[in-house]
């Protein structure tokens, strides 16, 4: 048989997983979160540059604000 696409199941799965990380870090109530979700692969590339881009971008406002730059 041939592939028929993601289970809805998986899909639904997926997506409230993402909204219970999204909620977390938006729960302080002060508009600020740095919560970039994203659903990969490790052999999609280009998608895993956009985690490492994101996750160098949390890190680096991180320092600017440790440092008040931002």
């Amino acid at each position: 048989p041939g592939y028929a696409g993601e289970d809805p199941k998986v899909t639904r799965a997926k997506f409230f997983i993402r909204d219970l990380f999204l909620r977390i870090s938006t729960a302080t109530g002060d508009g600020k979160h740095y919560c970039y979700p994203h659903f990969t692969c490790a052999v999609d590339t280009e998608n895993i540059r956009r985690v490492f881009n994101d996750c160098r971008d949390i890190i680096q406002r991180m320092h600017l604000k440790q440092y008040e730059l931002l």
